[in-house]
């Protein structure tokens, strides 16, 4: 969907550890826009 509006995508083996680790850029995210996802056992 993002591709299709024009947004660069990728998919990042490893995911956000190993793009901090590559020492690539992030971006912080408000407080408020924060949102807890339901955990799974």
């Amino acid at each position: 969907m993002l591709r299709e509006k024009g947004f660069n995508t990728f998919v990042i083996v490893g995911g956000l550890t190993a793009w901090r680790k590559a020492g690539e850029p992030l971006e912080s995210v408000p407080q408020n826009d924060l949102v807890k996802l339901p955990t799974f056992n």
